[in-house]
């Protein structure tokens, strides 16, 4: 590897190293509650598909059907959101959220708002030929990644 594929190499892992910081430090807060990264993904796998089952979101998160049984138990115990019997699948189960759920969702929807309002800024000041390169970049990243399975 020439010594610009090594500085390239290292600053792709120095930003992937930053992004898995500030993933782990992510936490929602509502007045006292604490909502850590797992709860927040599992949060938002159940708001873009609420009819899903536990075995089809562990597949969307990429973890274990346990794991997210036991995300859900903990975001139940916080008062996050409540499970129901589905009434045409006794073997499957629906999620609602509370009232504090609700909040806490819009206090995660803000938040997330503000992220993307500073990466609109940021990307509003390329030009399109850079934004298709780097679009390109990522893809081959990402497909990289998934190799490496």
């Amino acid at each position: 590897m020439d010594s610009n594929n090594r500085s390239l190499a290292e600053q792709i892992l120095r930003i992937s190293n930053k992004l898995i910081f500030l993933e782990k430090k992510s936490i929602v807060k509502h007045g006292g509650l604490k909502l850590y990264p797992s709860e927040i993904h599992l949060i938002d796998v159940i708001v873009k598909g609420q009819d899903i089952n536990a075995s089809k979101m562990a597949a969307r998160l990429g973890v274990t059907k346990g794991a997210v049984s036991q995300t859900l138990a903990r975001l139940e115990k916080k008062g996050i959101l409540y499970k129901t019997k589905d009434p045409q699948n006794r073997n499957e189960l629906t999620v609602h959220f509370t009232p504090l759920g609700k909040k806490v969702l819009e206090e995660q929807r803000k938040l997330r708002t503000t992220f993307h309002e500073q990466y609109d800024k940021y990307f509003s000041n390329i030009s399109e030929e850079e934004e298709v390169i780097i679009m390109g970049f990522l893809k081959k990243m990402g497909d990289l990644f998934d190799g490496l399975k």
